[in-house]
């Protein structure tokens, strides 16, 4: 448990390094994206909600969409996706004795929750007013109240998708040979948001590429570190040659 908590530490100064470095620059970069998609295809937003909610061929019905929806988005999920992960990490760590991976798996986690609280925070910020409320007539899609702590007006961004996000890049930085399973995984958890009536697909996008930012800043270390060992590997590779 001492190892744990100490790459816990290491990963939160990492973070911490990274955000006053370069962190109000990515976060504006992040700002300036969101608002010119926003405008480009904000606009369409509540229409391909309500397609997405109506869509039906053949035997893939409506209700079945939705039940698929309902079980891939949950494991986008902090609780279940970055937990998990993270201590599927830990363990193999331990087992193989592998140092990395045991980083990893504390990235995972200071990464989830930095990623999980600042989604937190633009969702009461923001007020965004989820798909029923405005299919229900009750307003539009685009008008933002402002701070509110009512679910039914948390919609942006999607907390889902940016946790999907977060988690996966980090894996991706480590691990980047898994980028096209998880490049799916951050897919599906994003559709099945917008299938299951539940997030705008700039919710989703914007979540996602939140989630992709936070990640860089947590985990740009494993990258370093990976290369290292790569290097060395490869040096050592190269004297038995």
């Amino acid at each position: 448990m001492v190892n744990f908590w100490k790459n816990i530490r290491l990963a939160w100064r990492d973070f911490r390094a990274a955000f006053r470095q370069r962190g109000l620059r990515v976060l504006i970069s992040w700002l300036v994206f969101a608002v010119l998609t926003a405008l480009a295809i904000g606009w369409f937003d509540d229409k391909s909600v309500r397609f997405a909610n109506n869509f039906e061929w053949g035997w893939l019905t409506k209700e079945r969409i939705h039940a698929v929806a309902d079980t891939i988005y949950k494991y986008g999920d902090f609780g279940f996706f970055t937990l998990s992960t993270a201590a599927f990490f830990f363990i193999l760590g331990m087992v193989k004795r592998n140092p990395y991976l045991k980083r990893l798996a504390a990235t995972l986690l200071v990464a989830g929750l930095v990623s999980g609280v600042g989604v937190r925070v633009l969702k009461i910020c923001v007020g965004r007013p989820r798909p029923p409320v405005v299919q229900r007539g009750e307003t539009t899609a685009w008008h933002l109240i402002g701070p509110t702590f009512k679910a039914k007006w948390n919609s942006y961004p999607s907390g889902h998708s940016a946790s999907a996000a977060t988690g996966c890049a980090v894996i991706a930085l480590a691990l980047p040979r898994l980028l096209p399973v998880l490049l799916v995984f951050v897919g599906s958890v994003g559709l099945s948001r917008i299938a299951y009536n539940q997030h705008y697909p700039t919710d989703v996008l914007h979540g996602v590429v939140f989630g992709v930012v936070v990640a860089l800043l947590c985990a740009s270390h494993l990258a370093d570190i990976r290369r290292r060992i790569e290097a060395r590997a490869g040096g050592k590779k190269t004297a038995a040659d």
